[in-house]
């Protein structure tokens, strides 16, 4: 996969985002805290992926 710079500011503003929030991704299944995650990020739309 190909990133410019354009995405990867993006990718790095929503994950100080998260981070800024104290937000958490934690499994649906196990409640298990998800500290390692890949995070698309699509116009207005982000989605994250363990």
């Amino acid at each position: 996969m190909e990133s410019d710079d354009s995405d990867e500011d993006e990718i790095i503003r929503a994950l100080e985002a998260v981070d800024s929030l104290k937000l958490a991704l934690v499994s649906v299944h196990d409640s298990e805290m998800i500290d390692d995650f890949l995070i698309h990020i699509e116009g207005d739309t982000a989605r994250f992926r363990h």
